[in-house]
């Protein structure tokens, strides 16, 4: 088998998409990826991302790679079926610093945090389109929600604690309060816990 026809047996095992770490783990050298782009088999889509000439790959992990953005508020609400609709725009959060080419983005908006609490919740799920993408668990999700209270939509909110509150086998409610104190939200998600429990 030629280093083309590995690559092209990688795309074709990952959905249509090839990282140039995959390349550098295989020991296969960059130059095929060019050859492969210049034949018209694959679209560069950013730095170091490929993908089939046929598709455009996973919009989610072509968004966020290269970067170490974490899908989150409604996006990842969404993704953990605790949205009731897909969101007009891309949540992510950042550690508070980052200055690149997401800011420029106007399919996104940047929530960004403190490096000390950036991994609190992170996790890594398939996104709908299949890649492995990180994004915050439902605890952490909420109560960044109650935290920016004054810009999110009330029913949102409402939906997402009551069907987190529905899914008894994967809920955890101690997470879920150890977090709010983290974020000093823990007030607020008491009196929504009153009411929807």
């Amino acid at each position: 088998m030629t280093n083309e026809e590995k690559i092209l047996k990688i795309l074709n095992d990952n959905n249509g998409i090839i990282t140039t770490k995959q390349l550098n783990e295989k020991k296969i050298n960059r130059v095929y990826l060019t050859r492969l782009v210049k034949k018209g088999h694959l679209n560069r889509i950013k730095k170091g991302l490929y993908v089939d000439k046929n598709s455009w790959g996973d919009e989610y992990f072509n968004l966020v790679y290269g970067t170490s953005a974490v899908f989150s508020y409604e996006t990842s609400l969404y993704f953990l079926g605790l949205c009731e609709s897909v969101p007009i725009k891309y949540n992510l959060t950042l550690p508070r610093g980052y200055n690149g080419k997401l800011n420029k983005n106007k399919k996104v908006v940047i929530h960004f945090v403190k490096k000390d609490n950036f991994n609190i919740g992170k996790i890594m799920i398939k996104s709908p389109q299949g890649q492995m993408i990180s994004c915050y668990n439902a605890e952490r999700s909420i109560c960044d929600l109650l935290k920016d209270k004054k810009n999110q939509d009330i029913e949102t909110m409402k939906y997402a604690i009551k069907e987190y509150l529905k899914d008894k086998n994967n809920r955890d409610l101690s997470k879920l309060m150890k977090y709010a104190k983290i974020f000093n939200v823990d007030k607020l998600l008491n009196t929504y816990l009153e009411v929807l429990m």
